[in-house]
């Protein structure tokens, strides 16, 4: 099983990856399927973080194909894109982009005695995604995406046909060349796999696809210089053309329908009394922390148990566990101590570390690559090594709910109606929620999102979900009266909040998804819910509870 991706990038030369990855942030994660390798990275736009991978075809219609099928079936991406470099035919300059509105396959047709009969045949690019590349086109805004650009070259973009096929045409006065003229007079340009690309595209419903192009030669005019300069400047200039696309880009409704089909169902062994926590742990795992600290572990892909540990002394109260999807690492609160478990891989070898905990001292429920504890005094980020101190964040007065990133980069803390985040190398900021009465408490509900992006939370009178680096709402939810006294004497309540911003929230041992809508949407359930987590992917969602299975699903979005 792979993880999923939103958007999955094409290249058929090395040049052309290299220029489309620039645009891509790490860490980089690379997958084989079937021989083929994939680079999962990520990229922050304007409405969401994109989950995108990376891949080279090599030059040519009929592998790229393939490669494009065998992709979509893998990581099940939103929108595809092939970038890279074409041969200009007419009304495109060298360096200019051209983003297909539909390709011609000029190779198509029947071969008689008295010569070659074209038969043309067409294949468009997705609608949604061609209307997005003309509103880019008519800005100049891409442009400033653009990777060590040239001087004095300042391209056009263009929104038009393309024609492709398996043959390279390096003279406008060739066979083919006059073919094209006469059949597919307005096309702007030529290339080799974007008709192969689209028709895999077509027969994966639902898979939006585009071809974008920068112009690298043209039939009349190839040479030493266009390999040496203008087909790396090409690249970059599609490239960039292609992430300004992909920065403006919405997520559809269609796209948050809330569960999916089901992955998992496993049975426990070590059922205990008391709170059960449960994560996502590397290698397609998921992870299992019993009542009395006993860890449980599973292999994703088969459903098989892999080796943990036993259960022992009492659990103090409040979180009690936490797991990391980084490493092969649960951290547990007893009652005088943070006990940290360290697994060799998929092995039942492991480390214990144990550290003295303060008699006020309580484990936050977020983290991932770290883990951190806090009291009335201050936050501590821990190394999940040994669970020594990294770093520390003083803490407000009141202090309610706390929350921090993967990396412990961003930590936010509430009291009962302010909101305290604080960024390494950034400042710090404060903001404002209201509460049913202003003296409740703790009356709060705090998260995070993983990578640091989103900070959301909730209080007994509305939601809000802040993006930390331009302090914008995009989320606000005023809650009902109904949903107000839901709230009130709910133990074992967790918020959590994903990496494109949408906020799951477990409540009295109900899970739901809180949106901007007039109800909140209760998901799909298996008796009452102990904890929840949602996969660092964003596309699969684990819960454990009431009864002695482990459910996961997949998280449609």
């Amino acid at each position: 099983m792979y993880p999923r991706a939103d958007v999955i990038v094409f290249t058929a030369l090395g040049k052309e990856y290299k220029a489309v990855k620039e645009h891509v942030e790490g860490p980089f994660t690379e997958y084989d399927v079937g021989g083929a390798l994939f680079e999962f990275g990520t990229f922050s736009g304007k409405h969401a973080q994109w989950k995108v991978v990376c891949h080279e075809t090599g030059p040519g219609p009929t592998t790229a194909a393939a490669l494009v099928e065998r992709a979509v079936a893998a990581f099940r991406p939103r929108d595809i894109f092939f970038v890279g470099i074409a041969g200009g035919l007419k009304d495109a300059a060298l360096g200019d982009v051209v983003a297909a509105r539909h390709i011609y396959d000029y190779e198509s047709g029947k071969d008689l005695a008295d010569g070659f009969a074209p038969r043309m045949t067409t294949q468009l690019s997705a609608f949604r995604l061609v209307q997005r590349a003309q509103a880019v086109a008519r800005d100049d805004d891409w442009r400033d995406r653009i990777k060590s650009p040239l001087a004095d070259t300042v391209p056009q973009a263009h929104v038009k046909p393309l024609a492709a096929g398996s043959k390279v045409v390096a003279d406008e006065r060739s066979a083919t060349a006059r073919l094209l003229r006469q059949h597919c007079g307005d096309a702007v340009a030529v290339e080799m796999e974007g008709y192969g690309f689209l028709q895999s595209a077509h027969l994966n419903a639902g898979t939006g696809a585009l071809v974008v192009r920068g112009i690298s030669d043209r039939l009349s005019d190839k040479g030493d210089d266009n390999d040496r300069v203008w087909q790396p400047a090409a690249s970059r200039h599609a490239a960039a053309f292609t992430f300004e696309l992909l920065y403006n880009l919405t997520v559809s409704p269609s796209s948050r329908a809330g569960l999916g089909d089901g992955v998992r169902q496993m049975r426990r062994t070590r059922r205990t009394d008391g709170q059960s926590t449960i994560g996502f742990g590397p290698d397609h795992t998921a992870v299992v922390v019993a009542g009395d600290g006993a860890v449980e572990r599973w292999d994703l892909n088969s459903g098989e148990e892999l080796p943990g540990v036993p259960g022992g002394a009492e659990l103090r109260l409040g979180h009690q566990a936490i797991v990391s999807p980084a490493r092969h690492s649960v951290a547990v609160a007893r009652t005088r101590s943070l006990d940290v478990v360290n697994f060799s891989g998929r092995s039942g070898e492991h480390q214990f570390r144990s550290v003295p905990l303060r008699t006020d001292e309580f484990l936050v429920t977020s983290g991932g690559e770290v883990l951190a504890t806090h009291d009335k005094r201050r936050l501590a980020v821990r190394s999940f090594d040994d669970g020594r101190i990294l770093r520390e964040v003083p803490c407000p007065a009141g202090l309610a709910a706390t929350s921090i990133s993967a990396n412990g980069s961003v930590v936010a803390m509430a009291t009962t109606n302010r909101v305290h985040i604080h960024r390494e190398n950034a400042p710090s900021v404060e903001k404002r929620i209201r509460n049913w009465m202003e003296v409740l408490k703790p009356g709060c509900w705090l998260a995070v999102s993983p990578s640091g992006r989103y900070v959301a939370c909730a209080s007994f009178r509305e939601l809000i979900v802040w993006r930390t680096g331009t302090d914008d709402v995009i989320l606000h939810r005023e809650f009902s009266g109904q949903e107000r006294f839901d709230g009130f004497g709910a133990k074992g309540m967790r918020l959590v909040c994903a990496d494109e911003g949408r906020v799951l929230w477990l409540r009295r041992g109900l899970l739901s998804e809180v949106t901007g809508s007039r109800e909140i949407t209760h998901l799909e359930q298996a008796g009452r819910y102990d904890d929840f987590a949602v996969h660092p992917d964003g596309d699969l969602l684990a819960a454990v509870g009431s009864t002695e299975l482990v459910r996961v699903w997949q998280w449609n979005g």
